[in-house]
């Protein structure tokens, strides 16, 4: 008898157990359920982060204090291009697809020609002109690129010291001489050189740029002085047909500011969710770690400041402030991850790598669409980074997306623009398509003057 007894204590001991465990976990369940229905904008977040760690897996994430750019991850595309066999020239500009194609196959003359350049020698505006009409490939990345960094890029981290400039155009042709030559316009100093390559033409350049024929594009400074395009910039390519650029939506994605996209943000910039203070602020929310802030606003705007200086989560590393690869590799991966990852139809290019008066560089990206530029409301970067101390202690992110309608625009034919220019604005203003952002829900492109 007392052997039953006991067992039936044991019995009703155990059941009791195991509704007390069904309690906690039906409790817990219903505390997770409320959280997800609630705003961020509303919550604290701070005291309930070991709850949501309950339920949410673990996120792989990069320690924040071993953050190192992978190897080279730029593609560096240029947004015009033209290929010229000393007779015929074709150039492609606000079509990004056909603009891909020409520089798959043409890239290898500039990363040759990066890779072997000497020391630049100052040649006369009219040694560049010469080049630009002789046999060779011209490259228009739409923003000023820092040789040694583009070659890091092409050539998978090769170096040449002899890349001392930047420049946003530039030409791999065929000099008098029978040489191969680099040419680009440093506009720094508004200065042309060319340095000797060993690239080699007969055989190879001469097979790469042949067969392509012409589609009647030219620069200005080819046409007649009484041509109507005197108060255009000489290097304006002007297109043989009539443009039609693509509408496009655009939309926020930080509209609406989720638990989801907190996560994928975190994770993209070295953040660890599970050790972070995470709050509400006017218009969105404030995460910190320590002296570091990142705050996350509606408006679309990302904003990192990493305190005192003290913090180490972006090293750069290399040779540190002066190491021009190893920073726009560094800023490029960051602005990759997370406006490029938003951008839809969108794409980033490098606008500026600038010093500024403290000794910190300012690097900036911009978005182009189908190669014309993007003009952001205010002046606005789409990610803006500044570099200090061998790392990045303050960043800017404009998160926006765009996607194409199906429908195109009309826009002026080029002379009639050149026209309107020439009224308005003084003499070599560079002509081209910009699409305007000013934060409605469609953007269209127009003719402006730069």
């Amino acid at each position: 008898m007392d052997g039953n007894k006991r067992r039936r204590r044991r019995h009703r001991k155990w059941v009791e157990t195991l509704k007390s465990v069904l309690i906690v976990l039906l409790t817990l369940s219903a505390v997770y359920l409320t959280l997800l229905a609630l705003d961020y904008s509303k919550v604290s977040w701070a005291p309930l982060q070991g709850v949501l760690a309950l339920f949410r897996p673990e996120r792989e994430q990069t320690p924040s204090d071993t953050f190192s750019p992978a190897q080279f991850s730029i593609i560096p595309k240029p947004v015009r291009l033209a290929v010229c066999d000393g007779t015929d020239r074709l150039a492609v500009q606000y079509d990004s697809q056909q603009t891909d194609l020409l520089y798959d196959t043409l890239n290898i003359l500039l990363t040759e020609a990066l890779a072997s350049a000497s020391s630049p020698q100052k040649v006369a505006e009219s040694a560049w002109r010469n080049a630009l009409q002789a046999p060779g490939v011209w490259f228009d990345f739409l923003g000023p690129v820092p040789l040694e960094a583009l070659y890091a890029w092409l050539g998978e981290g090769g170096s040449n010291p002899a890349l001392v400039h930047s420049a946003r155009r530039m030409a791999v042709a065929l000099d008098g001489d029978g040489q191969v030559r680099l040419y680009y316009h440093n506009e720094s100093d508004g200065l042309y050189y060319a340095c000797a390559t060993t690239v080699v033409y007969e055989g190879h350049m001469d097979t790469l740029i042949s067969g392509y024929g012409g589609n009647g594009v030219c620069y200005v400074f080819e046409l007649e002085d009484n041509s109507g395009y005197q108060a255009l910039d000489p290097y304006v390519l002007l297109s043989s047909g009539t443009l039609s650029p693509a509408v496009y939506h655009a939309s926020n994605p930080l509209a609406e500011i989720d638990e989801a996209l907190v996560a994928d943000l975190q994770q993209a910039l070295f953040f660890q969710p599970q050790s972070n203070s995470v709050y509400p602020v006017a218009n969105g929310i404030r995460i910190r770690e320590g002296r570091e802030t990142l705050e996350l606003s509606r408006d679309g705007t990302i904003s990192y400041h990493g305190g005192d200086g003290d913090s180490a989560r972006y090293p750069i590393s290399g040779g540190g402030d002066g190491d021009l690869p190893a920073l726009a590799e560094a800023t490029w991966r960051l602005a990759a991850d997370t406006v490029g990852r938003w951008c839809g139809a969108a794409r980033l290019y490098l606008m500026r790598m600038e010093v500024q008066e403290d000794g910190s560089t300012l690097v900036c990206y911009g978005y182009s669409l189908n190669g014309a530029e993007v003009a952001l409301s205010g002046g606005r970067c789409a990610a803006q980074f500044t570099i200090s101390g061998g790392q990045i202690t303050d960043y800017t992110l404009y998160l926006r997306s765009y996607e194409q309608t199906g429908q195109t625009s009309l826009v002026l034919r080029e002379p009639q623009a050149a026209a309107a220019l020439e009224a308005l604005a003084p003499q070599g203003r560079e002509l081209v398509l910009c699409y305007s952002d000013s934060g409605r829900e469609s953007v269209q492109a127009g003719w402006i003057a730069r």
